[in-house]
């Protein structure tokens, strides 16, 4: 005899059911026979057309239901979550472009991961705009920065099929997934605008985040890249919770920003929770796995999200700097040049990139954690050894700038610390 409990699940399955049909019955319809294959071929259902895997745990369970049985509830979890991001831009003028790359397995799921990144920014206040997948389509979306000249921002999205949550990703594979993002981002997304490649996947547990976020953070590390402003980690996960009411499966989305200390460009990128927000998780999480839940071990509440960073990992670029010996040159003739010093041998010259600038003489740090265009065409007198040590004139700069500050020829004794900005460029005359 069903029970009151399992009458309205089996309402709220019905719903899922007859919804999937109403908003993907020609998806449905265009991928019946190739998934019916790949099941006859007993492929693991990581190989198979997601969408079909999601309604088929679906009528499974509404089919058991009467015996008190629930297939894989986390997939009825990720399947109410599609479907809410689906419905909400089925009646988008933009659908009848997006629809059809939902009929490959491969494109499903990326397109998907799209739509989620499109809706978080959206509900940032951000304008989207969605480039219709093709042969020539990139990058995936557009985003409109908020105030200042609303300069427009790529985003490409990847979703490696490794990360669709039924395989054990090793770090191995991680360090192929973040070199394959860089070669993407490389091919897709350009040098005139600024970039954002998002890194897309499914119920990954902690340990995989972290190693993802540890390993892009030493890749980007390496890079010189002006206009690439870093890396989006974008995983759906499903948060487990059992109470006195029962059992709760939740979809949550989670976004990481790796933000790569070279970039250069004007656009600020910052990565903001704010502690008011209503759908913020405030328990103590722990990751499980399905196989626990179908046990039914004793676990309280899982998911699938990075921990905040730390006080030293939010300050950008300074645990990941590299030094640059400078070329010293002869002392240049009087007002041939522009020429800064300082007495002390603390940098005055100080910013958030990821470069320590040292005289070519004595190592002794002369300009902490600046960009590679930060300065152009001056000279900073070593005030361990007094060398004359040249930055070099940039020829060209990449990036749009916020703007420049051009020094006449002369000396220029800093007493206070000057403190360099991302976008801003000091050149001598």
């Amino acid at each position: 005899m069903a029970t009151e409990g399992n009458k309205e699940l089996a309402f709220l399955i019905d719903q899922l059911i007859q919804e999937t049909n109403d908003l993907l019955s020609t998806i449905i319809e265009k991928t019946k026979t190739s998934d019916e294959r790949s099941k006859a071929q007993q492929s693991q259902w990581t190989e198979r057309h997601r969408l079909n895997v999601l309604l088929e745990v679906a009528q499974e369970t509404r089919r058991k239901l009467p015996t008190n049985t629930i297939v894989a509830p986390w997939f009825l979890a990720e399947l109410k979550a599609t479907l809410e991001v689906i419905r909400r831009w089925h009646g988008h003028p933009s659908w009848n472009e997006i629809e059809p790359s939902l009929v490959n397995p491969t494109h499903f799921t990326h397109t998907i991961a799209k739509l989620w990144i499109a809706e978080q920014l959206k509900s940032a206040g951000h304008n989207v705009q969605i480039i219709p997948r093709g042969e020539d389509a990139s990058p995936d979306l557009m985003v409109q920065a908020i105030g200042g000249t609303q300069d427009w921002i790529n985003v490409e999205c990847y979703q490696p099929h490794i990360l669709n949550g039924g395989t054990t990703v090793s770090t191995r594979d991680i360090e192929k997934i973040v070199k394959q993002s860089m070669k993407k981002a490389k091919r897709q997304l350009g040098k005139s605008t600024p970039g954002i490649l998002a890194i897309c996947g499914f119920n990954q547990s902690r340990q995989v985040l972290d190693d993802l976020r540890r390993i892009c953070t030493n890749r980007l590390a390496k890079t010189e890249r002006t206009n690439f402003c870093g890396f989006s980690l974008v995983m759906l996960g499903i948060h487990y919770k059992k109470d006195e009411q029962g059992v709760h499966f939740t979809p949550i989305i989670s976004l990481d920003f790796v933000p790569n200390p070279s970039y250069f460009g004007r656009v600020e990128i910052e990565s903001i929770i704010s502690i008011n927000d209503p759908h913020l998780i405030r328990e103590s999480l722990t990751d499980i796995r399905s196989e626990d839940v179908v046990a039914g071990s004793n676990v309280q509440n899982s998911i699938k999200v990075t921990e905040k960073p730390s006080k030293s990992e939010t300050r950008k670029g300074v645990e990941n700097t590299k030094e640059e010996k400078l070329r010293v040159i002869d002392r240049p003739t009087e007002t041939s040049r522009v020429v800064f010093s300082f007495a002390d041998a603390r940098p005055k010259l100080i910013g958030q990139g990821n470069i320590n600038y040292v005289c070519g003489t004595c190592g002794v740090t002369l300009v902490e954690c600046a960009w590679k265009q930060s300065l152009s065409n001056i000279v900073v007198r070593c005030p361990s050894c007094q060398s004359y040590n040249e930055f070099p004139k940039i020829s060209k700069i990449d990036v749009q700038l916020v703007g420049s500050i051009a020094f006449k020829k002369g000396e220029y004794p800093l007493t206070d610390v000057v403190r360099l900005k991302r976008s801003v460029c000091l050149i001598g005359l």
